[in-house]
C-alpha cells in the first residue's frame, strides 16, 4: 500500500474516487434509462430482483471486510432514486 505524504494528497485522492463513484452513477443511470425502454409499467419495480441485488451486495460487502447494514443503506436509497427515475422517464420512452 502507498504511503501518502499529507492530509492534503490523501483528500486528493478522496477527491479522485468520488469522481470515479459518479462515473460509475451516471453509467449505472445510462443503463437504467435503456432498461427502462423495454420494461412494461408493472415491470418498474421488481422486488425479487432488488432483493437479489441487495442479498449479492450483502454477500460481497461482508467478504470484502465492509459494514453490511451500510453497503445495504446506500444501495437502497440508490435503488429507490432510480425507481424514481425509471417512474419518470417511462412515459417519455415509451411515447416514441
Amino acid at each position: 500500500m502507498k504511503k501518502y505524504e499529507s492530509l492534503e494528497e490523501l483528500r486528493k485522492n478522496i477527491d479522485e474516487i468520488d469522481l470515479k463513484i459518479l462515473d460509475l452513477i451516471e453509467k449505472r443511470k445510462d443503463l437504467v434509462t435503456k432498461v427502462v425502454s423495454v420494461k412494461k409499467r408493472d415491470q418498474i419495480i421488481d422486488q425479487k430482483r432488488i432483493e437479489f441485488i441487495l442479498n449479492k451486495l450483502r454477500v460481497e460487502a461482508s467478504n470484502r471486510g465492509l459494514a453490511v447494514e451500510f453497503i445495504e443503506e446506500i444501495w437502497t436509497l440508490m435503488i429507490k432514486n432510480f425507481i424514481k427515475y425509471e417512474e419518470k422517464i417511462f412515459d417519455e420512452i415509451h411515447k416514441k
